[in-house]
């Protein structure tokens, strides 16, 4: 019985503690990359609800792309006549504050 311990206390071969401690590098860094992102996706949302009547500047910055060649004629298109009602919207909504 000398120096050997029972099986089943939890004591671990030499080879399984580096996979154990590079598993636990792994799952840190997962944990930082999950709390980051959920932070970013928080504060864009946040900012977007102070934008959401900035439509014509999105609308411009969707023709700017289409001009440069990131986008054909007709997505352009599709976008501008998803955007259009929002501008109108957002001007009636501004007209009515004033």
């Amino acid at each position: 019985m000398g120096g050997t311990s029972p099986q089943g206390t939890g004591d671990l071969p030499a080879d399984a503690v580096p996979s154990l401690f590079v598993s636990l590098i792994v799952l840190i860094l997962l944990v930082a990359v999950g709390v980051a992102a959920v932070l970013a996706i928080r504060a864009w949302w946040l900012q977007s609800g102070d934008d959401r009547g900035d439509w014509a500047k999105t609308l411009t910055e969707y023709k700017n792309l289409r001009d440069e060649g990131g986008l054909s004629e007709e997505e352009y298109r599709k976008i501008r006549t998803l955007v259009e009602p929002r501008l109108r919207g957002s001007a009636g909504l501004d007209h009515k504050r004033k």
